[in-house]
């Protein structure tokens, strides 16, 4: 069943456009990752889906119904935010229930405190509910602010980068652990990140953002492996995009400038300089820029290479491939 859908919805302040004449549908229970760089509209977007802010044009609909005008108030919509924005003052039992306590629900205490131990019982913490947000780590802060926005049963759930402020390896644990949770619970959401890695952990579905429009829309691998586009290869895929043709990183090999002769001259992309090492996976990757090209790729070898050395970019023969 369709949850929302975005029919060609547009943003501008004064003459300056944020996002472009984009179409977008969530299927219930579906998360997309909204993926893009800094400054190409994503959190201008889902502040828009929420009702913080309003479109130029187009139109916002949310299980068949035209939100386009309603206010952020009377949306089924929630916002979580990078910060968990917790009151400092309130138990997390407090704050959980919050919403039900001051928002257009109004629901009884007893109701309040059943409903927000249930759902901190969900979310692992209900040993905590007597405590206060700065006895919590940074993590469970957030599971915190999930369950403050769940227990208002939203349609759909926003989440503007959550894990941006965490440590990396509490942002891995993190981020899966939501993930498992809202799809444990049917939650339809948009999530927003800058991070390929965590766009394809998160999402069923992934829309490239760039420049303001959606570049491209469907599963992590399809993008991933078929990039349309230069901007989506560049922003979301390994490879190189040379003469409107993408080349996945496993199709690509570095040669020594002193080692070309054993390849052939046909299979030769472009050339460029090994730019650092790096280790990752318990193998050894080399980032090579390739200024002929304006682009830049890593890429697995085994051989040592020296940062700066002179190299090139070949696509590998078949049987290397198959290899």
């Amino acid at each position: 069943m369709l949850l929302m859908e975005l029919k060609g919805v547009s943003k501008t302040f004064g003459e300056t456009e944020v996002f472009h004449r984009i179409d977008l549908q969530a299927e219930q229970g579906t998360i997309i990752s909204l993926v893009g760089p800094s400054g190409c509209g994503k959190s201008t977007l889902l502040r828009s889906v929420a009702g913080l802010s309003s479109f130029s044009e187009g139109q916002l609909f949310i299980q068949g119904e035209d939100m386009t005008q309603i206010k952020a108030e009377k949306r089924p919509v929630v916002l979580m935010f990078q910060q968990p924005l917790l009151f400092p003052h309130f138990t997390i039992l407090e704050n959980v229930t919050y919403g039900l306590k001051y928002g257009k629900q109004k629901v009884k205490k007893d109701e309040r405190i059943r409903r927000g131990m249930a759902l901190l019982e969900k979310v692992e913490l209900e040993a905590y509910a007597d405590r206060y947000p700065n006895q919590l780590s940074g993590g469970q802060q957030q599971r915190v602010s999930l369950a403050r926005a769940l227990i208002l049963n939203p349609s759909l759930v926003l989440l503007d980068e959550p894990f941006a402020s965490l440590d990396p390896e509490l942002r891995v644990t993190i981020r899966t652990w939501v993930r498992d949770f809202l799809k444990q619970e049917g939650v339809t959401a948009l999530f927003v990140t800058h991070d390929r890695e965590e766009a394809m952990i998160m999402g069923d579905q992934v829309a490239v953002m760039k420049a303001g429009k959606l570049q491209q829309v469907g599963l992590p691998e399809d993008v991933y492996q078929r990039p349309e586009n230069k901007e989506v290869a560049e922003m979301f895929s390994e490879g190189l995009y040379v003469q409107e043709r993408f080349l996945s990183a496993g199709e690509l090999i570095i040669e020594s400038v002193h080692r070309q002769s054993t390849l052939v001259p046909d299979d030769f992309v472009s050339q460029g300089r090994v730019k650092y090492c790096l280790m990752k996976y318990g193998l050894q990757f080399y980032h090579v820029e390739l200024p002929e090209i304006r682009q830049s790729i890593v890429l697995h070898d085994k051989r040592t290479f020296h940062d700066d050395e002179q190299v090139a970019v070949f696509k590998k023969q078949r049987s290397d491939q198959d290899a």
